[in-house]
Parts: structure tokens; C-alpha cells; sequence
């Protein structure tokens, strides 16, 4: 997948990235079939740039961004990182070659409760990358971590209590900055927002914009919300059942999309105006397992504008122009519906 499309160098370049989980029965423990959570994911980011990944439950998001920073092994695939003018591939290394780019590469986790160890103080868990990495000591480490809490919007003096003494959008401040403890480029903002009140979503949200402005930082922002990820991100991709379907501009996405899982997911951003009506799209049939996944695009037993090839032969996720990558058949022939188009006066 080429940058045809915007400015800026390419910071991450996931290539044909797969994981597979092996499902396992008997005494023996033998592998009888695989859930093929991330089935062949392309995608670049530029540096400075804030990449939205979009979908629902289940479809691979997280195990993507865990998958990236080889929390979790790949099955296959490359995860290209571009690093003092070298290209690494960071699926090949080992976990030694891989420690000093750890430094690079950061994650937000989902939950700011569990996340955080109670046994410590946010002082000790905010130094905690520096320790591991010998970055700093004693006096230098201390004021390393009274920046960082106000970078954050927090009190230096805070840094001798406990995670437990904090609210869910505190906590979450808290984990923000142990991110930015070794000055990352590329940081995997996983759901960050989703476990806190809509009222601190919008100031955590404002907090990472303001973060990625001042530190130069790039985002891997993944989320079910289209409109936080409309709000932070300048390029969406969309996933369905472990594969991208989507990849565009952010506004090119909500007005003019070109997949129908994407169009129906439009359909349901709520409008905040009561004499507004929303014309749902609703899907026939569930989500397909990902342990038996339907033969040639995944979405075609739900999608409405399924034809005879669209069972037979797997889509390719290509660009259609101006840098809208989609994985349709008939991505240039369907008009879809974007947001303005569901919405009627009553």
C-alpha cells in the first residue's frame, strides 16, 4: 500500500498482518481450527498523524494494536516502522532487538482501573518505563515524573498517592502519562475513552489532542464511537470481522463512503436534535465467526447489495482515488448513503 494520497513521511506500515488463535479440544490438546481475530490487515500511518481504526466488537481492533506492539506474536505479516531514516520490521525481532524501539512505541489501554497496579504509587508506576529503560535516576527521575503529571493536568504533588485515590478520568491522565515517559512517536490509543463519563471523554480527548500538538506525537486511535473517532482522528479505517474494509479521510468516510458495512454504521450516529429523524440500516443475520468465516468478503450474508462474486472472490483493499481505499466489488459503482443523507426533516 503506497502513500498516494496527503503529505508527511510514513511512520508505521502494517502489511498483510494476520493472527490466528488456535482452538484446541481433546486430551491431547490438538489444534482442531484457528479464530482468525486479524485476517490480513494493511494500513499506513504518518508521522503526526492521527489514524482512527473503527468497528464493531469483536472484529479485531484491539488484537491489532496489541498485535503492532508485539504484545501479542503476529501469525503473520510485517509491521514496518520507520526509525532514524531505516525501515525495522518489527514482526522479525526478537524480544532483545525489540527492547530499545519499546521506547518508541506506547499504548493507552482500555481500562484506566485495571490497568494501573493498586500496589504502587502513580510516581513509582509513572517511572516505571524509565526505570525499565535506565533513563533516568533519583533526583533527574522524580522531576522527569512531576512533568509529566502537569503535562497531563495533574498535581506534582500527587505523586506519593495510590491509583485507588483517583476517579476513572484521573486514572486515565495517569496512564497518559506513563505513555509519554520515554517520549514516544507512535502511541496505540486502545478504546481510552470508552470507560469514562461522556463529560471527561471530551476533556481526555482534548488532553490528546493537545499532547500530539506539543510532543509531535502519532495515534493508532482505535474506538467503536464514530463520533469521538470523527472528532480526533484526520483518516479512518474500518474493520469487520478481523479485515479493513475502509480507509479514508475522515470526512470523505462520513460523506461519501464506499462500503456498505461503513454506510451501515453511519446510519447509526445518533443527531443531537430532537426535530432531526435517522433512517437506520439494519443488518440482517449476526456477526459471522471468526473461526469459520464466510468465503470471499466476509460481509456479503448481511450486506444488502450482494451479488453472486461477492461469495466467490475476496475483495482487495485498493484505492479507488484520491487516497479512499475500500474492499468492494462494486466500491465505484454503489452510491451510499453518508450522514447527511440519513438524516429527514419530520
Amino acid at each position: 500500500m503506497e502513500n498516494t494520497n496527503g503529505s508527511g513521511r510514513i511512520l508505521l506500515e502494517v502489511k498483510d498482518l494476520k493472527k490466528y488463535f488456535p482452538v484446541k479440544r481433546g486430551i491431547f490438546r490438538r489444534t482442531v481450527a484457528h479464530v482468525k481475530a486479524v485476517d490480513g490487515v494493511s494500513f499506513f500511518i504518518r508521522e503526526g498523524e492521527t489514524l482512527g481504526l473503527v468497528g464493531e466488537s469483536g472484529c479485531g481492533k484491539t488484537t491489532t494494536g496489541r498485535v503492532i506492539l508485539k504484545l501479542i506474536e503476529p501469525t503473520s505479516g510485517q509491521v514496518i516502522l520507520s526509525r532514524d531514516s531505516q525501515m525495522v520490521d518489527l514482526a522479525r525481532l526478537r524480544p532483545r532487538q525489540l527492547k530499545p524501539l519499546r521506547r518508541e512505541m506506547q499504548i493507552i489501554f482500555q481500562d484506566p482501573y485495571s490497568s494501573l497496579n493498586p500496589r504502587m504509587t502513580i510516581g513509582d508506576i509513572i517511572a516505571e518505563p524509565l526505570v525499565v529503560h535506565s533513563v533516568a535516576r533519583g533526583k533527574e527521575r522524580e522531576a522527569r515524573v512531576k512533568e509529566l503529571l502537569e503535562a497531563v493536568g495533574l498535581n506534582p504533588n500527587y505523586m506519593k498517592r495510590y491509583p485507588h485515590e483517583f476517579s476513572g478520568g484521573q486514572r486515565q491522565r495517569i496512564g497518559i502519562a506513563r505513555a509519554l515517559a520515554l517520549d514516544p512517536k507512535l502511541i496505540i490509543c486502545d478504546e481510552p475513552v470508552s470507560a469514562l463519563d461522556v463529560s471527561i471523554q471530551a476533556q481526555v480527548i482534548n488532553l490528546l489532542q493537545d499532547l500530539q500538538k506539543e510532543f509531535g506525537l502519532t495515534y493508532l486511535f482505535i474506538a467503536h464511537d464514530l463520533s469521538v473517532v470523527r472528532h480526533i482522528s484526520d483518516r479512518i479505517a474500518v474493520m469487520y470481522l478481523g479485515r479493513i474494509v475502509e480507509m479514508a479521510e475522515t470526512e470523505k468516510i462520513f460523506t461519501v463512503p464506499k462500503h456498505p458495512y461503513t454506510e451501515a454504521l453511519l446510519s447509526a450516529v445518533p443527531v443531537p436534535d430532537p426535530e432531526f429523524h435517522r433512517e437506520r440500516i439494519i443488518l440482517k443475520g449476526d456477526v459471522p465467526s471468526p473461526v469459520n468465516p464466510p468465503s470471499g468478503c466476509h460481509f456479503h450474508p448481511r450486506c444488502p447489495y450482494a451479488q453472486a462474486i461477492c461469495s466467490q472472490k475476496v475483495p482487495v483493499l485498493e484505492d479507488i482515488g484520491g487516497g479512499h481505499y475500500a474492499s468492494c466489488h462494486f466500491a465505484r459503482e454503489l452510491k451510499l448513503a453518508g450522514v447527511a443523507d440519513f438524516t429527514e426533516k419530520h
